[in-house]
Formats: structure tokens, sequence, C-alpha cells
């Protein structure tokens, strides 16, 4: 339950801020706001062009980086940002404001959306199936699987998305088939996506970020009084 509004909240902040072109889209109902949950785009790295998944969330039962901008000092802080993640040949000046920046900051800061680059993952279906409660026939192709939390993947089927188990499709090779070739050594990217004091909109890497001096990274730590009610810790 907890993912699944996570994953509705995502669906309405593209709705609100567009895509990863910044541009506003507007969608006839909420099955089109979903179909844009992960879509490939063309990613260029050291000069190689490669087909990957984005994702508008941070994975993982509990995603991290915590990262704190100099959260307890009202302020700014400029950093390099690029304006497309697609291919990191635009740098731009970015001033965005402190605070704690992690999907599940509170604080006010300079966010739009968080986004994950990952490998792509296609499986088809050898045969009719059962994958948890949906049925699915000979040749269907499950585009685009990527893990949530808790061993819980999503993926687009005929231009809807569904949820389960990762091992009941990632582990059941009699029933489905990879398709390509797995990238194995391939790690995701994490990004935010910013609104700049200057006016224009960029993309930061968190690992970037946390290289700024004066960045710090924290963790999470649950208080108990409810699932998502969490302190941000800073590290000395």
């Amino acid at each position: 339950m907890i993912m699944k509004t996570r994953i509705l909240l995502s669906a309405l902040l593209i709705l609100i801020f567009g895509l990863l072109s910044g541009a506003g889209t507007a969608y006839a109902n909420e099955e089109d706001v979903l179909k844009t949950l992960s879509y490939k785009l063309p990613v260029t790295r050291n000069g190689v062009t490669v087909t990957k998944v984005a994702t508008p969330f941070w994975q993982s039962e509990y995603p991290g980086p915590v990262i704190d901008v100099r959260s307890k000092k009202s302020g700014t802080m400029t950093v390099q940002a690029y304006q497309s993640l697609r291919k990191l040949d635009s740098p731009v000046a970015c001033t965005i404001k402190h605070g704690i920046y992690h999907p599940w900051s509170k604080t006010k800061n300079s966010v739009i959306h968080y986004y994950t680059i990952t490998p792509v993952e296609d499986y088809k279906a050898l045969k009719k199936a059962k994958l948890e409660e949906y049925t699915i026939h000979a040749g269907d192709i499950i585009t685009n699987v990527v893990y949530l939390s808790e061993g819980f993947c999503k993926g687009n089927l005929k231009n809807r998305q569904i949820e389960f188990t990762c091992s009941a499709l990632q582990e059941n090779q009699r029933d489905f088939q990879l398709l390509g070739k797995a990238e194995n050594g391939s790690r995701p990217e994490q990004w935010l996506y910013v609104k700049c004091e200057e006016g224009h909109k960029a993309f930061i890497q968190d690992t970037a970020l946390l290289n700024k001096n004066g960045v710090k990274k924290g963790s999470l730590s649950n208080t108990g009084k409810s699932a998502l009610d969490f302190l941000f810790k800073t590290y000395p």
C-alpha cells in the first residue's frame, strides 16, 4: 500500500511537471498517466549511447542517499547541473535552496522530481502463464521491468502497468525469456530534477551533489510512530 501510494504521487507529479524534457503534457485519464511511470530513452555516457529505462522515483524499501545541503542554515548553493540527463554535454550553473534532499523529505527545497536510470529488462512469455493475478499469453511482452521495494517489481503489459514479485518473473525461465543481454555490471543512476533560482530547470546526479563542499550525507531513522514517520540524521 505504501509503495502504491508513492507511485500514485509520482504519477500526479509527472502530470503536473511533464516528462524529462520539461514540457507539459496533457493526459486523458489515470491509465495514460500510469503508462509514463517507466519509459525507454537513449543515454550517452563516455561517447557510447545505450537505451535505458527512466523511472520517476528512487528504488528500494529505504531509498538513499539522504543529501543534506546546509539544511540548518537558510540560503542557497550553486552547483553544476545539466539541461538533459540523456547526454551530459550541456552543463549549466544551477542555484538550489538549502535543505534535505530525499524523496521523503518534507523540508522545502528545489526538487521537482527524482529519477532513476536502469538497464532495460524486457521479458517474453514462452507460453500461457500466471504472473500473480495476471494471465499472460504466449508471445506477450512485459517491458521496462524495474525494482520497486520489498521484492516487488513493476512492468508494462499491453499499455498498462502491472506489479508482481520479481522472482516470479526473473527466476521463471520455463515461462518467461529475457530479451536481449543482461547488463549485470551496470549500476543505476539517481538524479534530481530541480528548479534553479536562475529560472531554468536542470538535472543533478546524487553523487555529484554529495561531492559538493558543504554537503553532507545522512541516513533515515524511523521514529516508530508510523511507517513513513522518519527523522533525517546527518553524518558528522
